[in-house]
């Protein structure tokens, strides 16, 4: 990969095009900060170099203890405190760097990550709900900073510690050294072996983690439901449930450290006693001296400290890769399957695009708002209820440019379906949809929804100001226009009244303004960036008569001949509509006139009348 590519870049290529190995995968982050990760290394390499000076000093020492020799002794002592100290502030300086490292890493993958999980499609939220994605952008994010600070390259770098600790064995006492480097290997080959399937298990608390992270955002997102059906023991009954496979899954990693610990234990204690022995006699038989036994002792310690804290970095480095696994899965997690192109063409040849009124234009980057339903179904992502297996089943119609349209129906009926077929939430299982002759697949999703505008039931503001929430990180619209639409959504008074005004804050959950002034925001969002087709999904529903009226009549006066799908209940729209579409289980049953279908259907009057 060329060196001018930037970090962002390399973690964003590796979630969304990861390689098959994991220590590929592990290598891809390490390059991701060559600068951090040459730091770390050279800098834990020079830091061991430092704690190899010590033991022959310290040997120098006590050899000049022995023998009386002041100042031999104030020179060794010297050197001894001076090359501590240096390790000392090497290894401080080489931790703020890759811990700097590691925070910028993390953040990056929080980012990325997040880039990628904002794509969900509607019908992967079923699965994989929004609390599980969160989980995945933070928890597992976090772990990414530890390949930088506790990482491969802090264990590249001690392996200079080991070579150099064991050259100078063998140059104090071989004999002692074959022992030692025995029992080291014996002990490698163990935790190498035993640590094969500290992965899955690590991998399996990261899920578990996950599950919980995610039930507790869902507990906490319904905390005022909870409360207004005093379902505090469903709430923690579910949440105890995750809980409850969090520690047993904490369990099963504890069980498996628990065995590698004790065993590394018992195999650096084993490697001490038999050197301790050795030595021993090495010592009564004049082969060794005290003052070369001090110095190969501390060579050992340095020698058999890696090993001893490989559990940890085992553990450790297997919980990141089991976190960057599902970090990797993201991708999956959230793209839709591609539909058949071949089958999109095929129903496009057989379809008389003149006999629907519709023609393919020249630039599919500007809508105008002809649309064309073909025999268009959407399966339910879970089989959906018991009697039911679409959501919507072989619905066709057609609507032309700047028409204002009312999808009405039943609870369920399928109309907030359509709609997010529009909005492109959603892709039909099976049939056809044009937007001016040409199939909505076709078209640039962003380049598509940036001239779509949709105002849904909820309203969702965000934490944050009036202005952010009018623009939404747009710096294209001035003040004016903005207090402009806010007039006219009848909220001037409201906004003027705080001491703020534009910049007055929404709150969380927008808990500062009620039902009614959050739609008005959001109808107000919507209106400014001046769509070319309009979707509306039961809008109204927490307005009066009165008000309802001032915000449809706002709408039509406001966007002008644009084409206008309205999905509502009882008269909503009806008295303006050139369309009505009357929906029943899914299935399209009334399509014309609103005078002409109330002349016919039953159902459609029975819906006005509400």
């Amino acid at each position: 990969m060329p060196s001018h590519v930037s970090s962002a870049e390399r973690i964003g290529d590796l979630l969304t095009d990861p390689p098959t190995h994991p220590l590929r995968r592990l290598l891809l982050i390490l390059r991701s900060d060559p600068r951090a990760m040459v730091v770390a290394f050279l800098g834990t390499v020079v830091a061991s170099l430092a704690s190899l000076v010590q033991p022959a000093l310290t040997g120098s020492l006590v050899g000049a203890l022995q023998s009386l020799d002041m100042p031999q002794l104030i020179t060794m002592g010297s050197l001894l405190v001076g090359a501590a100290l240096f390790a000392s502030l090497v290894t401080a300086g080489v931790n703020l760097v890759v811990a700097y490292a590691g925070n910028r890493l993390v953040r990056t993958f929080r980012d990325q990550s997040a880039a990628i999980a904002l794509r969900v499609p509607a019908e992967k939220l079923v699965e994989h709900p929004t609390a599980d994605l969160v989980a995945r952008c933070s928890i597992d994010s976090d772990k990414m900073g530890e390949v930088f600070t506790r990482g491969p390259i802090q264990a590249l770098g001690s392996m200079v510690l080991v070579v150099g600790s064991l050259v100078q064995m063998v140059v104090l006492d071989p004999i002692l050294t074959v022992s030692a480097v025995g029992l080291c290997v014996l002990a490698l080959v163990v935790i190498i072996v035993s640590s094969s399937r500290l992965t899955g298990v690590a991998f399996e608390r990261q899920e578990a983690q996950g599950a919980y992270v995610a039930e507790m955002t869902r507990a906490l997102d319904s905390v005022l439901t909870i409360r207004a059906f005093v379902a505090n023991a469903f709430a923690i009954g579910r949440l105890s449930g995750t809980s409850q496979r969090l520690q047993d899954a904490s369990n099963k990693s504890a069980r498996a450290q628990a065995f590698m610990e004790p065993m590394v234990s018992a195999l650096v204690q084993g490697t001490m006693l038999v050197i301790i022995l050795i030595a021993f006699a090495r010592v009564q038989t004049g082969a060794l001296a005290v003052d070369s036994l001090v110095a190969f002792f501390m060579y050992t310690m340095l020698l058999i400290g890696p090993i001893a804290g490989s559990t940890d970095t085992v553990m450790l480095m297997a919980e990141t890769l089991g976190a960057l696994k599902r970090l990797v899965e993201l991708k999956a997690v959230t793209e839709r399957l591609p539909r058949d192109t071949q089958l999109i063409r095929a129903e496009l040849d057989a379809m008389s695009l003149e006999e629907y009124g519709n023609r393919p234009r020249a630039n599919p980057d500007v809508i105008e708002g002809d649309i064309s339903f073909r025999n268009v179904s959407v399966r339910y992502a879970t089989g959906g209820s018991t009697d039911r297996e679409h959501a919507i089943a072989d619905v066709s119609f057609d609507v032309r440019a700047g028409s204002w349209v009312v999808l009405t129906g039943t609870s369920g009926s399928g109309k907030s379906t359509i709609l997010s077929l529009m909005e492109r939430f959603l892709v039909p299982s099976q049939g056809l949809i044009l937007v001016d002759g040409v199939p909505i697949e076709d078209r640039d999703e962003d380049v598509y929804r940036s001239q779509i505008g949709y105002i849904e039931q909820a309203c969702p503001l965000f934490a944050g100001t009036v202005r952010d929430n009018l623009l939404l990180g747009r710096t294209d619209i001035s003040d004016e226009a903005c207090w402009e639409m806010v007039d006219h959504v009848g909220l001037l008074g409201t906004i003027r009244d705080r001491d703020e005004g534009l910049d007055a804050p929404v709150g969380e959950s927008a808990y500062a303004f009620s039902g009614g002034e959050r739609q008005r925001l959001a109808i107000a969002r919507t209106l400014l960036r001046s769509p070319r087709m309009l979707l509306l999904d039961e809008i109204t529903s927490g307005l009066d008569v009165l008000n309802r009226m001032q915000i449809m009549e706002l709408i039509r006066t406001t966007m002008g001949d644009i084409t206008v799908l309205a999905a509502g209940h009882g008269r909503f729209g009806t008295d303006w509509a050139d369309q009505v579409l009357v929906m029943d289980r899914g299935r399209l049953v009334e399509n014309g006139h609103p005078t002409e279908v109330a002349a016919r259907s039953s159902l459609f009057r029975s819906l006005i009348a509400q």
